[in-house]
């Protein structure tokens, strides 16, 4: 049996369902870049590509904060990953994760 659960008003408002249905596609259209992240992530089987992925996600999120710290992190972990040293180390982790399974 699904639980019947009612939002109160607050969360509606929290949550954006009370937006129209342009406002709704236009937030929708604002945010696909992540929609296609998320595509290219479910599609990728190689797991460091997925990193990889990830991490370009994480940069344009952190573009559409107003804070230019979270961008220069974001952008600075994203090229470390981004070397031959990166891929070893996340390949490494990887196999330590793979191994305790």
């Amino acid at each position: 049996m699904t639980p019947n659960y009612q939002g109160t008003a607050e969360e509606y408002a929290k949550y954006g369902a009370n937006l129209s249905v342009w406002d709704q596609l236009r937030l929708l259209q604002q945010w696909a870049p992540l929609v296609a992240y998320g595509q290219r992530f479910v599609g990728e089987p190689d797991e460091y590509r997925k990193g990889l992925i990830i991490s370009d996600a994480a940069e344009w999120l952190a573009s559409m904060t107003s804070s230019p710290v979270d961008d220069q992190f974001v952008r600075l972990v994203a090229d470390v990953l981004k070397t031959k040293e990166g891929e070893a180390l996340v390949r490494f982790c990887l196999a330590q994760v793979e191994g305790r399974k």
